[in-house]
């Protein structure tokens, strides 16, 4: 691969990378860390990857990296015993700024209830969720960059869509009349 075929690759796919690892880690700084390492293991394996299966293969890396970036904080948070302080304050930034990393303009707030009721997924439901509705990724695609069997893949993807109406659906909570004078 040429710079110029990967400078391309590179222009074509950052900001889709991007989001989709922003949604996934809620964390600005650790989604361009991922995108930068994504891009280095494609300058490195750029021999070993099919030019046609760049994307898949691309998605795969981040996907991958997001869920590692995942864990490490799980750890640190385990043993440290407290909360990740910087993705805390990156999500009040978040919650202040009402925007996104790939609007223009700030969310609806229908947007920002999905993307609350999506937080209830699991990460890997997240992230395929993400990939599909988001992205406009194909079910063969994600199922072939995940190397899951694609009637698996839209089995739970169905079962997250009951979910999320679920969680969507629910009523506001009742206040009965002695919680509203007492």
């Amino acid at each position: 691969m040429d710079n110029n075929t990967y400078n391309e690759i590179l222009v074509t796919h950052q900001r889709r990378l991007f989001s989709a690892a922003f949604y996934m880690l809620r964390d600005a700084d650790d989604a361009e860390d991922v995108i930068q390492e994504a891009f280095l293991r494609l300058w490195r394996f750029t021999g070993r990857i099919d030019p046609g299966k760049v994307t898949a293969w691309l998605n795969r890396v981040v996907h991958n990296l997001c869920i590692d970036q995942t864990r490490k904080r799980n750890v640190l948070r385990r043993h440290l015993g407290q909360p990740d302080v910087i993705a805390l304050e990156n999500l009040s930034e978040m919650d202040g700024n009402k925007s996104g990393p790939c609007s223009e303009g700030p969310t609806s707030p229908d947007q920002e209830e999905l993307l609350e009721a999506m937080a209830t997924l699991s990460k890997e439901t997240r992230s395929i969720m993400i990939m599909h509705y988001f992205q406009g990724i194909k079910l063969v695609d994600i199922a072939e960059m995940l190397e899951m069997n694609p009637n698996s893949l839209k089995v739970r993807i169905h079962r997250a869509r009951q979910a999320l109406r679920l969680v969507l659906t629910r009523p506001e909570p009742v206040i009965s009349a002695r919680q509203e004078t007492g």
